[in-house]
Formats: C-alpha cells, structure tokens, sequence
C-alpha cells in the first residue's frame, strides 16, 4: 500500500501554484473498467454538469492519496502552460529523458525527472505561464535533434509533449496528465521525482528551487524555429457533399441532432441519438461528428451507425442482391 499523508493548506498551495495553470481537471477512478483500464474524467457539479473548479481541499486529497487527478496544460485564455512535461514510456525511454535532460542543462534550462509506471516524466516549468506553441517547438526541435525518437509523424512509439496542442479553442480542454506526488490507481504507488526525499513537502521544495524558465529565454532558445513539418496539425479540408443517387437525397447526420458547441480538434460533440433513446449520454457528447467530413461519425459508447440511424427514424437501406 502507498503511504498516507497528511499535508497541509500550505503545501497544497505550493503544488497550487507550481502546476495547476487552468482549474478544470479530471479525476481517476478508484477501481477499474472490464477492460482493465482505470480512466480520468472531466471532474463535473452534479447538477450542473459544468466543469467542476479545482481547490485546495482536492488537491489537498490528492496529495494525501484519497483521490488522484489529472491536470490540464493550456489555460485557453491565455493559450500558454506554466510547465512542459515530457512523457516517455518505450524501450529505452530513461535513457532518453536523461539525454534530454543533460541537453536542457546546456541551454541553461533545468528539468526534473519523475518516474512513472513504464518509463518517465521530465518537467520543465516556466517562471511565468509561457505559449503552447513555442514549448512545443523548442522541445520537438531539441529531441528531434538528439535522435531522440517523438510520437506521431509515422512513429508508433516515442516521446509525448505536453501541452499536445498548440493552442485550443475556448471550452475544450486538450490532453490532461497524471497530476504528480499522487497515488496511480493502476499500480497503487507514487512516482516521486529522484532527486528529493520521497515526501510531499520535500518534493514541493526541490520543485520550488529549480531555476524557473523565462520568456526571454525561449524567445532565444525558439529564434528562428518552426515545429517540425511531420508533426504539425493537417489543414483543414472543406466537406464537399457527394451527388445524391437516384435522386434520393444523401443522409446528413447534422441535420438530426444538434451539436453541443464543444470539440476537440477534428469533431464536433452531440448527444448520441442510440443512447439518450437508452436513457444514457447526460452530458450530450458521446457522439463525435467529423468537422471536414461529417458523412463520419462514432459514438464512444459503442453504438453502431446502425443503432444510431434506427434510433432516429432513418434506417440504413439493405442492398437487395438481383
């Protein structure tokens, strides 16, 4: 069994103050699905459903080992993040993140190293909340340059940037990571980063005395740098309706439910006609519709386009074979 603490306001505030750079987060669940997996949710009010805002209390709990969270990178308003984490979990990937550490150290950037479950975390944060987009292009740039391998571009496996993401729109969230000195549900054990006392105070004061980087910094460390080409987000194509057969007109999703005004990069969200007709989807977002092609569509509760077309009245029509 992990340890139990018993922290104080003030440390939680420390941790306050050093990560969480939006309030909106996730929780992980104490037990896990069939599946094996132990996922985070968006943390809601119950009667609300709205985002629920992240306090010290929680926090406080997290640090504890009552509860674990996880933590949004990029605060929308702003677009920037007040640290970069570097996510490595293949063969080889402490060697890896210690490259990059060392590198980092060249340039005059510190980095703490976490462990984590299969590999590592290396964290980097800023004195001030500094831009997504230029986090990103400094630490792509640099791993790409050491050979270390990152993920996407046509590689299955490699290192993970947070932020994931550039910028994001207003409502929308990004890609959340584990919230450090808590308890991982999947293994029950802390990670701590290696070089401080396994507590959360000391950790809190390691963290705390790591030279802090600056805008100024970035700006030279980025001069001149573009992400690369291979990892940058497609354009966006415009749908172009296909010619309706036999004059029948062509099945448009949109044009049956009514989208909640939230998405992520690629979808829009809605309210998965299969399930509400079950009593399922409160929250009116398990159906994704494709933005540039919204002949695409999924539900993330595993209704089929069959079940979602019967439940809307417009069944998909058989081929008869002659």
């Amino acid at each position: 069994m992990p340890d139990h603490f018993c922290v104080s306001r003030q440390t939680a505030e420390d941790f306050m103050r050093l990560f969480v750079n939006r309030l909106a987060y996730g929780i992980q669940r104490t037990k896990p699905l069939e599946d094996g997996t132990i996922p985070y949710y968006l943390a809601r009010e119950w009667e609300t459903k709205e985002p629920k805002p992240l306090q010290t209390d929680v926090l406080r709990m997290h640090l504890n080992g009552d509860v674990t969270i996880s933590l949004y990178a990029i605060n929308p308003v702003t677009q920037s993040s007040k640290w970069v984490a570097i996510d490595a979990d293949f063969d080889g990937s402490l060697e890896a993140l210690f490259r990059l550490q060392w590198e980092l150290r060249q340039d005059g950037v510190d980095a703490a190293l976490e462990q984590s479950r299969r590999g590592g975390h290396l964290w980097i944060f800023g004195e001030k909340p500094m831009p997504a987009f230029q986090c990103r292009i400094y630490i792509y740039n640099l791993a790409l340059r050491l050979g270390v391998p990152v993920k996407g571009g046509g590689l299955k496996e490699g290192i993970e940037v947070f932020p994931r993401q550039d910028q994001i729109k207003d409502g929308d969230y990004g890609n959340a990571i584990r919230g450090p000195l808590g308890v991982h549900r999947k293994s029950n054990r802390r990670y701590w980063f290696y070089e401080a006392a396994p507590t959360p105070e000391a950790q809190l004061a390691y963290l705390q005395g790591l030279k802090k980087l600056t805008a100024a910094e970035l700006d030279t460390l980025t001069q001149g740098m573009t992400l690369p080409q291979a990892y940058r987000p497609p354009e966006p194509t415009a749908y172009v309706s296909r010619s309706p057969v036999s004059g029948s007109r062509e099945f448009r999703i949109l044009d049956y439910v009514e989208t909640t005004g939230k998405q992520d990069s690629r979808n829009w969200k809605a309210q998965c006609p299969s399930c509400a007709q079950g009593g399922r989807d409160r929250a009116r977002n398990n159906l994704g519709i494709k933005i540039s092609d919204p002949r695409f569509y999924v539900c993330r509760a595993g209704c089929t386009k069959e079940d979602i077309r019967a439940a809307l009245g417009q069944p998909i029509r058989k081929s008869v074979m002659a």
